[in-house]
């Protein structure tokens, strides 16, 4: 039985992992944002939104009056793929989205996974830096190619070598503010049960559920920052060419059903306690997890959207298994 691939619309057979004509992987279902900025993709013909200049932008795409990079269609994303989903905000204060988002899912395995970064706003290019490391670390996640044998622990890692890599490829040799962005990852397997949280920086992974929950909400992950030491906050860990892309890494089991988040801290910086923003997270998940992602996206561009916001969730469904008796 032959289809259509619906990369390149070339027919397949049933069967194929893999489209011979284009090579993409028919089990895979990605979403992700603009990967890279350049004189193609942005809004050359119109005046600089912040300045109004109208001569056309440099060979980089920045405005020559002011510096501004024009729009590159990431000031507002929202990427929706029924099982998980995630919205990204430039917010009101930021020129241009340096926060960058991949999810995907494996329709054969039903395994998914989510990165979330943030790009480092006082080095060059930060908004290239979180989407080259988003896009590479979710393809080593499910496993672009394949790697039968990884777990998810190893895989975690290779993601995060392989993300800042990809960053540290982008900084030329005589440049002294190299790309930079911090990374949080998810990986859960089909049944939702194990849950593999990796990340470097500030960017968060939480647990949220309601006060009663089997599984109570809480922050899963702890900052690699100098304020988790008291200290003015700096953080202590990021991807880039002079970066420590050492991840942490936990497992979660958990016991009930709930919702994963992760997100930039233009959200947590507003609302840093898990239990409050589950009050307003699992409510609001009854539309489907777009809807969480956009309530909590408003709960922070009403508080000021100081940052760019990028929030990701994923509802995950614990099955209740039956307990059987014995006839009396």
């Amino acid at each position: 039985m032959t289809a259509t691939c619906p990369h390149c619309t070339e027919s397949i057979e049933a069967t194929d992992r893999f489209c011979e004509a284009c090579g993409a992987d028919l089990h895979l279902r990605r979403a992700g944002t603009v990967t890279a900025v350049d004189s193609a993709t942005v809004e050359t013909d119109r005046p600089c939104r912040s300045c109004g200049h109208c001569a056309p932008a440099d060979n980089d795409g920045y405005c020559p009056s002011c510096g501004l990079h024009p729009r590159d269609g990431t000031d507002r994303v929202e990427l929706d793929l029924g099982a998980l989903a995630g919205v990204s905000d430039r917010g009101h204060v930021h020129a241009r989205n340096e926060d960058a988002m991949a999810l995907g899912l494996l329709t054969d395995k039903g395994g998914l996974a989510a990165v979330v970064c943030d790009g480092v706003s006082s080095t060059r290019d930060p908004e290239k830096a979180s989407r080259a490391a988003a896009e590479t670390a979710l393809d080593v996640l499910l496993g672009v190619p394949p790697d039968a044998g990884a777990t998810a622990v190893a895989l975690t890692r290779d993601a995060v070598a392989a993300a800042a890599k990809a960053v540290s490829a982008l900084a030329p040799a005589d440049r002294l503010d190299p790309p930079s962005c911090t990374l949080v990852s998810a990986l859960v397997d089909r049944s939702g049960q194990e849950i593999t949280i990796g990340w470097v920086g500030d960017s968060r992974a939480y647990w949220l559920a309601g006060p009663e929950a089997a599984e109570p909400a809480r922050l899963l992950t702890n900052d690699h920052s100098s304020a988790a030491q008291g200290r003015p906050h700096e953080i202590t860990r990021w991807l880039g060419l002079d970066g420590e892309p050492e991840p942490d890494i936990v497992t979660l089991r958990p016991t009930g059903t709930g919702l994963l988040l992760l997100c930039s801290d233009g959200l947590w910086n507003y609302c840093p306690n898990a239990q409050d923003l589950a009050d307003i997270a699992v409510p609001a998940s009854a539309t489907g997890p777009l809807g969480a992602a956009a309530t909590l996206t408003t709960v922070a561009l009403d508080a000021g959207g100081r940052d760019n916001i990028t929030v990701v969730i994923i509802p995950v469904v614990i099955p209740v298994i039956p307990t059987l008796r014995s006839p009396s």
